[in-house]
């Protein structure tokens, strides 16, 4: 190699970064489109507007927020899938799309492998569950519940939203680590569970504080634990679920990915957009104020976090049985 080839080697590789940056920073100036796999108004579709919003106020351009809602995320995991680089699609969708579904026949994708069509772009928030109670039970703490659920011939009514979603394994979960026999009563979202739930037809719920918490302020549900490892400093006194899991959890976030031919560069870019965003006390306090934890992680700890998580489901839901026919 002379000297003409070596400066012009050094050259082109100094420029490939620089192309990339441009690329990335040309991409971000491009207005964005979000699919949403989830309807408008609940904790998914809540959470990519606030962190928008926080964009925005970093100065990127108005996003684009279209819901695509059905087939538990498939419909936005599908469309996204198939869109080029070029459009700047993007899926927002809740972990479980890729956590539980590919191992759920009647939830699956039968046209789209989520871990070869879709990479990841940046997390947004943990959706945090937590086990309510309704007054009738004559109960005020977990243990009081547990003991109540172990009682001979009982046999008590869990309202769940939405059949194999993480409500329903969170309650499969319990139901199996506590050695309890619960009745599992899904419903099609979780106005119409709580509903019932304050109606006095269930004797507890598995729900989101945005979705419960005005029943819980009337006096008509009472929070008795945190699904998540970690409890809540806006709740305290009610405990996490972590013991009676006996160390084990159904994880529940919600993230952003994007088509697989999307330039690896341009999505790193995001995430360190995304993740100032989230970080911002304005966005943050909207995020937990209700019910989200803010969530941020790089590209590769979001593959690993997936990885992880869906080798757990997929031994986890081996071992029990979804009844789809309720």
């Amino acid at each position: 190699m002379d000297r003409r080839q070596i400066i012009s080697w050094m050259a082109g590789g100094a420029a490939a970064p620089l192309a990339g940056l441009a690329r990335a920073q040309s991409s971000l100036a491009k207005q964005a489109r979000f699919i949403v796999g989830f309807p408008a108004g609940g904790v998914v579709d809540f959470g990519i507007r606030t962190t928008t919003e926080g964009l925005m106020a970093n100065g990127q351009p108005l996003s684009i927020i279209e819901n695509r809602p059905g087939a538990s995320g498939n419909i936005a995991l599908e469309f996204v899938a198939r869109q080029g680089a070029e459009t700047n699609s993007f899926a927002v969708l809740s972990n479980s799309v890729l956590t539980t579904n590919p191992f759920v026949p009647q939830l699956s994708s039968k046209s789209v492998d989520p871990f070869k069509d879709l990479v990841p772009v940046a997390a947004i928030a943990d959706m945090v569950l937590l086990l309510a109670v309704t007054p009738q039970l004559g109960v005020t703490t977990l243990e009081q519940f547990l003991a109540k659920a172990r009682e001979p011939g009982q046999r008590l009514r869990v309202g769940l939203a939405g059949t194999g979603t993480p409500h329903h394994l969170s309650a499969l979960l319990l139901e199996r680590a506590a050695n309890l026999d619960l009745t599992m009563v899904p419903y099609k979202g979780g106005p119409p569970m709580i509903a019932d739930a304050a109606g006095g037809h269930l004797d507890a719920v598995f729900t989101t504080i945005p979705v419960g918490g005005p029943m819980v302020a009337s006096g008509k549900l009472r929070w008795i634990a945190v699904v998540q490892a970690n409890t809540l400093k806006s709740l305290p006194g009610v405990p996490s679920l972590v013991d009676t899991f006996k160390g084990q959890s159904i994880p529940s976030w919600i993230a952003v990915w994007a088509p697989s031919s999307m330039p690896a560069d341009v999505l790193d870019a995001m995430n360190v957009q995304f993740n100032a965003a989230i970080n911002s006390p304005a966005t943050a306090a909207k995020l937990r104020n209700n019910g989200l934890e803010p969530l941020t992680l790089t590209r590769p700890e979001m593959s690993r976090r997936i990885t992880d998580e869906a080798r757990f489901m997929k031994d986890f839901l081996a071992k029990i049985k979804l009844d789809f026919q309720t």
